[in-house]
Parts: structure tokens; sequence; C-alpha cells
């Protein structure tokens, strides 16, 4: 009886901790109703195709192994200097989809309302959940939306995902670190309205497998990807079209020559 009394107790304590947690992740659509902002172009990393680099993938269901290509690795210290910003952690990338430098923050706030050279900018940033490090079993990275889609942000484009065709045409996330990179391969897309499961970042290796079949549950597109309790897994999210609802792009680490 006490144990079944435990067991509740620390339930509702993991229910309230993540309300409290998504309660500071509401990342709602930006307008131009303000469009100053517009005159700027977002930051991102341009890379031209000459200079993008050959990975080859170890994909272990395939007697061949897959070669994509990927931008090159940034200095991120020099990245620092240049935006006066020590809060840059990584870089973000989805081959020829997006490019970016990833902030974090003190919290889940700052970064939603402020660029990455910290001027006030509704576009926000992309950045790393502020619970997690860059080497973590899961990380988090999140970015706004929005309904105009003359506002070209980086996360917008994550909606490309919801074509079919184009999910099964773009298979890889990477995030460079310090001291690391790793490649992800995309395990599926979802829409999420009130099952919050990739907000539970303190999983165990027992819970683990469990934890990703519940966010592959449900997916519009999913593929098979092999994990295990030991894998590490990328979960990026951003708005989607209906209020509170958000789409999560979900990847297991692979192995690759870098």
């Amino acid at each position: 009886m006490k144990n079944n009394k435990l067991k509740t107790l620390l339930s509702i304590i993991f229910i309230l901790i993540m309300a409290v947690s998504f309660s500071y992740l509401v990342i709602n659509f930006i307008n131009s109703d303000n469009d100053d902002y517009l005159d700027t172009p977002p930051e991102e990393i341009v890379t031209p195709d000459e200079d993008k680099v050959d990975v080859e993938i170890d994909n272990d269901n395939e007697e061949e192994k897959e070669s994509i290509k990927i931008a090159p690795d940034v200095d991120l210290a020099l990245e620092r200097l240049n935006h006066n910003n020590s809060d840059i952690i990584g870089r973000l990338e989805i081959p020829n989809l997006l490019n970016v430098l990833v902030v974090k923050g003190m919290d889940n706030e700052y970064y939603l309302n402020y660029s990455i050279d910290k001027i006030r900018d509704p576009r926000g940033s992309e950045f790393l959940d502020y619970r997690l490090q860059p080497t973590s079993k899961q990380i988090n990275i999140y970015g706004h939306n929005t309904r105009d889609k003359s506002i070209d942000i980086p996360f917008l484009r994550l909606e490309r995902f919801l074509d079919k065709n184009f999910f099964d045409n773009n298979q890889y996330i990477v995030f460079q670190y310090d001291g690391g990179k790793n490649i992800y391969k995309i395990l599926a897309m979802k829409e999420i309205t009130d099952d919050y499961e990739h907000m539970n970042i303190d999983v165990d290796d027992e819970n683990f497998v469990s934890h990703i079949n519940r966010l592959k549950s449900g997916a519009m597109y999913s593929r098979d990807v092999e994990y295990s309790a030991d894998s590490q897994i990328i979960v990026l999210q951003t708005c989607a079209d209906r209020d509170n609802t958000y789409y999560i792009l979900i990847g297991v680490k692979v192995e690759a020559n870098l």
C-alpha cells in the first residue's frame, strides 16, 4: 500500500514538473504586425555546394554504406567572438534545408525573443533546452515557426517534412558541438497536441527504448531505424498550424565516418 502511494505521489510530481517545464516553452507563431525586423535576414550559415564534404554513413541494415554531403564544421570559438555571445554551443544542419548556430540560455524563454547577437527579435533563435548539454543522451532544440510564409525563418522549413516525398528523401540531421559532431537518422515526423513525451529528458537506460517507442507512436511518417537503450536521440520542435499544437522531428544517432 505504501509503495502504491509513493508511486502515485511520484507520478503527480512528475506531471507537475512536466507542466511547469512545458509552460516555459509556449512557442507561438510570430506575426508580421511589426515588420522592422524583416530589414535583415535571420542568422544562417551559407555553404556553397563545392565546399561541402562527403560523409559515409554506416547503415547496419544495408550492405553498402551511404554517403551524404554536409557543410564543413564552423569554428564555434570564433563564432562566439564574432557575435559576442558565449551562449553559442553548436551548429545544427539538415542537409540542403537549414544550417544554423544553436544557443543555450539560462531558461527556455530568452531566445524565443532574441537573436544570436542578443538583439530583441520576434524571430528568436534556435536554442538547446537549458536543462541539457550537447552531449546529453537526448537533446531538444526549439525554434519559431510563422503563419506568414513570406518570413523565412529556419524552423518554418521543418514543415517540408509534412510532405511524404520530402520525408523519404531527406534522412539526416547533423549537430556539431565543441569537441564533437553527431549525425542522426530521422526516425519520425510527428504532430503533438497534449502528449509531451519529448519533454521527458531524464529517462534511464532501462526505459529508453519504451520512451523512443512512445515518441514514434502516432507519427505522420516514420522509417525503420535501429535503436536501443544505448542510443542517443535528437528532437527538433516548432509550432504547428493549429493553436497549442507542435511538430517534432525525431532522429537517432548513427555511426558515421567523420
